[in-house]
């Protein structure tokens, strides 16, 4: 079976081939936003695929909702990329995340 690891968590899920990313993201408990239940029209589960990684091709809806350089860039709707074998995963953090990050580190350097 093959092996997604998730950075930056480091958190490796073994899953079935033909699952998506998004599916062993939750099967091993890691975060990846998302609102629209894996159809692929929120756009919200965008991962970075490694280079080296065995997944499906970018499906029509993917081309239209991120385009070719972000696609190029490795970047993927992780409900609809699809686990052909071993998988290398980055989840961006996520925006609101940061900006609080950002807030409480400005903060703190004000004091």
């Amino acid at each position: 079976m093959p092996i997604i690891t998730f950075s930056p968590q480091e958190k490796r899920v073994e899953v079935r081939l033909g699952e998506t990313v998004l599916r062993a993201a939750s099967k091993g408990r890691v975060v990846v936003s998302q609102r629209c239940g894996g159809n692929g029209s929120c756009t919200m589960c965008k991962v970075f695929i490694s280079p080296d990684s065995c997944v499906s091709q970018p499906k029509e809806v993917e081309r239209r909702m991120l385009g070719d350089d972000n696609l190029a860039s490795g970047m993927r709707l992780a409900c609809q990329t699809l686990v052909q074998g071993t998988v290398k995963v980055e989840v961006p953090e996520s925006p609101l995340k940061a900006y609080i990050r950002a807030q409480l580190r400005s903060q703190k350097q004000g004091e």
